[in-house]
This record gives C-alpha cells, sequence and structure tokens, in this order.
C-alpha cells in the first residue's frame, strides 16, 4: 500500500512523545501537590494562600500545555500513519488499480457507442 504523506522529521514524533510524557509528569506532581494542599486544609492547618495559588496557577498552566502536547503528538502519530487531517488515509496502490480499470471499461466502449457501468 502506498500512502501519500506530507515530509515530517523522523525525530518530531519522539520529540512529541518526550514532550507529552514530561508534561504527564509535572501534571502528576502537580497533582499530588494540590492533594497535599487539600489534605491540609481538612486537617486544619495553616496554609499559605500565596504558595496554593502559585501551584493551582502552575496546574493550570501545565494543563493547556499538556492539551498542546498531546494535539500535537496525536498530529504526529496520524502524519506517520499517513492519515490526513480529515481521518482518511489516502491508499495510493487502491485508487491507482481503480482508475485503470475505470479506464479500461472506457477503452473497451470505443467504438461500440455504449459507456459501460
Amino acid at each position: 500500500m502506498t500512502v501519500s504523506t506530507p515530509a515530517y522529521h523522523l525525530d518530531e514524533l519522539a520529540d512529541a512523545e518526550a514532550l507529552f510524557a514530561s508534561v504527564k509528569r509535572t501534571l502528576g506532581e502537580l497533582r499530588e501537590e494540590i492533594e497535599s494542599l487539600k489534605e491540609r486544609a481538612r486537617a486544619g492547618e495553616d496554609i499559605n494562600a500565596t504558595a496554593a495559588a502559585k501551584t493551582i496557577s502552575a496546574a493550570t498552566d501545565v494543563i493547556g500545555r499538556c492539551q498542546k502536547a498531546e494535539l500535537m503528538l496525536y498530529d504526529c502519530r496520524n502524519r506517520k500513519a499517513g492519515i490526513a487531517r480529515g481521518g482518511v488515509a489516502l491508499d495510493l496502490d487502491r485508487v491507482r488499480a481503480d482508475i485503470g480499470c475505470k479506464l479500461d471499461r472506457l477503452r473497451s466502449a470505443i467504438g461500440t457507442g455504449t459507456i459501460p457501468e
């Protein structure tokens, strides 16, 4: 099967996977920090509001980066698989065979006065 894909760097997929894994690790660490803050608040401990706000802000930022990295990884995997943005891979061998069959039918109909279906 011949698949039409745009040229891309082989390292692009590896870079996207590494970025996504890194962002996921960071998000996991921030989730643990937020869980710790939540447990301390439930226990009635004093919580530094500035530190808590920074942690929550960082988590929000990392979630946005995680979503971007996930989309980049999705696009890279699709390009590697030959899947266009519409979600369809173009199988050039099959298309070539279909066109060849249609041309053969047209060639055989030349001079007969009928067009084959």
